[in-house]
C-alpha cells in the first residue's frame, strides 16, 4: 500500500453500513439479555462489537476456553440479522496470567510497577505476554472461523490510551536492540545523530542506553526522546501485527480494524497498513462547552480521517460519560442523533454506539449507554431507533463516497507531533494550531479537512502547514507539484527548522523551504509578555490587522517574493511579517507569526488574491449550521447540520432529494434545533 492509497479520500472497505452498539453479554444475566436481540433489531441495528474485555471470561484458567455464552449470543443476534465484530481481549489480561508472570507488567518512569486491577497494565515488549496474546487470538479466531455471523475483528482496544511508555527490563533490552537495527550497529552514528557531545552523553555501546525518563533529574535529550517515541510506535505495531497475521491466516474474509487514535502510534505507517480501515472512538462531551463542541467534534473526525481515509466508529458516545471525578452532560433531545450525523458527514462509513446498556458496576458504571441502568428504553433509545430507520436509506448512499476538501490543513504526522513534546518552548502543539485554523474555516462553511503532506493534494485549493518544526525532505516535491499546479501553500512560523533527529538545522530558517518560500528569517522570538510588549501584523492592501500573541519572525524576502504584511510595534515596526511568492500557477505564502484564528481571518483576503475561486461550500447559511459535502463520481450528498440552540431558516438549498424526509429539497427549509438534512443533489 502506498502513501497515496492511505488517503483522506479513501472509503472504508465495508460491504454495508454497519450500525449498532458495543455489547457486553458477560455483564448481564440471561433474563436481562433476553430482550436485547429484538430491541436491537427494532432500533435498526445490523452489528454489535463484543468480547474486547472478556479474556477472563473466555479463558478462566490457562488453556481452558469457554465460548458458549458468546456462541449463544452471536446466534441469537444473527437470527435478527445482526452481525458481530469480535475484539481480541488483550487490553485486559486475566489475573491468572499476571499472577503467574508478574514480569509482564509495565513499569512507569518512576520505576513503579503497574498492578492488576485496571487495564492496559501489561507490556507489549514481554515475550511472555505476546505469546499469550497470540494464543487467545488464535483460539478465538479458530473457534469462529466458519461462523457466518462474525464479519470482522478489532485488535485489542485503544492501544496507548492510558499508558504508552514503559521502562521495564524488557523495554530496556528491546529499545537497545531497536536502536542497534536503526543505526546499523554503529554507536558513533547514534552519538552523532543525537548530539551526545552535549552534556557528555556519549555512549560506548547500545547496551548502555536507557529508555529516557524526562525530568529525571533534568531535561532529556530531544533526539533520544524522539527515537524512544518511535520505538513505542514500532513496538505497538509489532504487537498488533502478530494478532492481525493470525486473524488473516485463519479467515481472510474478515475485515480487521483498530479503535484509535492515541499517542506515539504511526497510523499512517505499518500499523495502519495492517488494517482494512481505521476505527475511531468519538466522545464529543469531553469538550465541556456545548457551543464549541460541534467544532471540536468536526476537527477530531477530520483528524481521524487524515490518517488512512474513511473510518468506522466502534464507540460513538450515546449518553453522559463519567468515571472517577467527572460526569459529562446528558445529550439533550436530538443531540445524540445530530452528533451521529456529524460523524457520518465527516467520514464515518459505519457507526456503533458505546454502549448498548449502562453497566451497574466497575470503573465505567456511569458511562451511560443507549439504555439506562434499569434497562428501560427512553428518549436516547428512541433517537437511536429513528437514526436506524433513516440509515436504511442513507447508509448505502454514503458508502464509496469521500469528504470534499478545498482547504487542507497539515496534520497527523506522528514524528512531527512527537518532536514537539520535548521541545515545545511552551508553544501550542501543531495539532492544537491545526484545530484553531480548522475551526475558523468550519465556522465560515468552507470545505476544510486535515491532510497529510504525502497525501494527494491535487484537489485542494489551499494547503496550510501550521508550525511543523520537524520537516521531512521527501514532502517537498509533493508540495512543489501542488503549488506549481495552481495551489496556494501557507507555511506557518518555525516550519522546517528541525531535522529528523529533532536537532536544529544549520540553514537559516525556514531551512530547506527557504528558496521555495522565497524568504529568510533575520530574527525570531517568543512573545512571553504580549500584553506589555504588544505586536501586531498589518496586511496590505486590505488593512486587516491581527495581534500576534505567541511568536514573531522578521522576514527578509528574497527576489521574487513580495511583502504582504508588516509588523507594528516595538523594534519590528514596518519590518516584513508575511510574504508571498508566485510559483508556477500557484503561490507560497509564509506567515512569520502563529496562525491563530484572528491571524487567519486577517490573512484571508491575501489568500483570495492568489486563489480568487476560494469560497464557502454553500453561501448564506445561518450561523452554527455546518455544511459538509460527500461525493463520488456519480453523486453528491450535502449534509446540513443545525448546531444552533434554536431553529433556523435556510433560504437556498442544493437542488435534489432530502434523504431524511423522503421529499424533494425545497427552495426554503426550516431546520429545527439539532435537526439535519441530507440532500442528494440532482433532479
Amino acid at each position: 500500500m502506498t502513501d497515496r492509497e492511505l488517503s483522506h479520500k479513501r472509503p472504508a472497505a465495508v460491504s454495508r453500513f454497519y450500525y449498532g452498539a458495543t455489547y457486553y453479554p458477560e455483564h448481564w444475566d440471561a433474563d436481562v439479555r433476553e430482550q436485547d436481540p429484538a430491541r436491537m433489531a427494532e432500533a435498526g441495528f445490523n452489528c454489535v462489537r463484543m468480547a474486547e474485555f472478556a479474556w477472563s471470561y473466555l479463558e478462566p484458567k490457562e488453556g481452558v476456553c469457554r465460548f458458549e455464552l458468546f456462541d449463544r449470543t452471536i446466534e441469537a443476534l444473527g437470527a435478527e440479522d445482526i452481525q458481530t465484530i469480535l475484539g481480541t481481549p488483550t487490553a485486559t489480561p486475566p489475573r491468572w496470567l499476571t499472577a503467574a508472570y508478574p514480569e509482564v507488567l509495565r513499569v512507569n518512569a518512576d520505576g513503579v510497577t503497574m498492578q492488576h486491577g485496571s487495564r492496559q497494565h501489561v507490556c507489549p515488549s514481554s515475550d511472555t505476554f505476546r505469546a499469550y496474546s497470540r494464543k487467545i487470538t488464535r483460539a478465538m479466531a479458530e473457534h469462529y472461523a466458519e461462523n457466518d455471523n462474525v464479519v470482522g475483528w478489532q485488535t485489542d482496544n485503544e492501544l496507548n490510551c492510558h499508558f504508552s511508555e514503559c521502562h521495564c527490563s524488557h523495554c530496556q533490552a528491546e529499545f537497545q536492540r531497536y536502536l542497534h537495527r536503526v543505526y546499523d550497529g554503529n554507536i558513533e552514528a547514534l552519538n552523532a545523530a543525537w548530539g551526545n557531545a552535549f552534556w557528555s552523553l556519549t555512549y560506548r555501546g547500545f547496551d548502555e542506553i536507557p529508555t529516557p525518563a524526562h525530568g529525571k533529574p533534568a531535561y532529556a535529550n530531544p533526539a533520544h526522546m524522539l527515537d524512544y517515541y518511535r520505538f513505542i510506535s514500532w513496538n505497538t505495531t509489532r504487537f498488533q501485527h502478530e494478532q492481525v497475521a493470525i486473524l488473516r491466516e485463519v479467515q481472510p474474509a474478515w475485515f480487521v480494524m483498530h479503535n484509535g487514535t492515541f499517542a506515539h502510534i504511526d497510523y499512517r505507517g505499518e500499523f495502519g497498513r495492517d488494517l482494512d480501515f481505521l476505527g475511531y472512538d468519538l466522545y464529543p462531551f469531553f469538550d465541556p462547552d456545548p457551543t464549541h463542541r460541534p467544532l471540536s467534534q468536526a476537527f477530531n473526525l477530520d483528524h481521524a480521517r487524515a490518517w488512512t481515509g474513511n473510518f468506522m466508529i466502534p464507540e460513538q458516545q450515546s449518553g453522559p460519560g463519567g468515571q472517577g471525578s467527572y460526569f459529562h452532560d446528558n445529550p439533550e433531545p436530538g443531540e445524540l442523533r445530530r452528533m451521529a450525523y456529524a460523524s457520518i458527514a465527516r467520514g464515518a462509513d459505519s457507526l456503533l454506539f458505546f454502549r448498548w446498556r449502562t453497566c451497574r458496576f466497575g470503573a465505567e458504571a456511569y458511562w451511560c449507554g443507549v439504555l439506562d441502568h434499569d434497562n428501560v428504553p427512553r428518549r436516547r433509545y428512541d433517537e437511536v431507533k429513528q437514526l436506524g430507520q433513516e440509515l436504511e436509506t442513507i447508509g448505502p448512499e454514503v458508502l464509496g463516497t469521500h469528504v470534499h476538501v478545498d482547504i487542507g490543513i497539515a496534520a497527523v504526522d506522528v514524528d512531527v507531533y512527537d518532536a514537539h513534546l520535548p521541545l515545545s518552548l511552551g508553544l501550542p502543539s501543531p495539532k492544537e494550531m491545526a484545530e484553531a485554523i480548522h475551526g475558523f474555516f468550519v465556522k465560515g462553511n468552507y470545505g476544510v479537512g486535515c491532510v497529510h503532506p504525502a497525501d494527494d493534494l491535487s484537489d485542494l485549493r489551499v494547503y496550510i502547514m501550521p508550525h511543523w518544526a520537524l520537516f521531512k525532505p521527501e514532502w517537498l516535491p509533493n508540495l512543489q507539484a501542488f503549488v506549481e499546479g495552481g495551489g496556494v501553500l501557507v507555511v506557518g512560523a518555525r516550519t522546517a527548522t528541525r531535522d529528523m533527529h529533532n536537532n536544529v538545522v544549520a540553514e537559516t530558517p525556514p531551512g530547506l523551504l527557504q528558496r521555495f518560500a522565497g524568504i529568510r528569517i533575520a530574527e525570531y522570538g517568543r512573545q512571553n509578555s504580549p500584553e506589555t510588549r504588544p505586536l501586531s501584523v498589518r496586511f496590505y492592501p486590505s488593512g486587516n490587522r491581527a495581534a500576534s500573541q505567541l511568536w514573531y519572525e522578521q522576514l527578509e524576502p528574497l527576489p521574487g517574493a513580495r511583502t504582504l504584511a508588516r509588523w507594528e510595534g516595538r523594534h519590528l515596526s514596518l519590518k516584513p511579517a508575511v510574504s508571498g511568492r508566485k510559483v508556477g500557477e500557484g503561490a507560497v505564502v509564509y506567515v512569520g507569526a502563529y496562525l491563530t484564528e484572528a491571524m487567519v481571518s486577517a490573512l484571508l483576503p491575501s489568500l483570495m488574491d492568489y486563489c480568487p475561486d476560494l469560497a464557502p461550500l454553500w453561501p448564506d447559511l445561518p450561523e452554527d449550521v455546518d455544511v459538509v459535502l460527500r461525493l463520488d463520481q456519480e453523486k453528491r450528498l450535502w449534509f446540513l447540520i443545525n448546531n444552533h440552540d434554536m431553529g433556523v431558516s435556510i433560504s437556498s438549498l442544493p437542488t435534489g432529494f432530502n434523504l431524511i424526509t423522503g421529499q424533494p429539497a425545497r427552495v426554503r427549509m426550516v431546520l429545527s434545533k439539532n435537526e439535519v438534512a441530507v440532500i442528494r443533489e440532482g433532479e
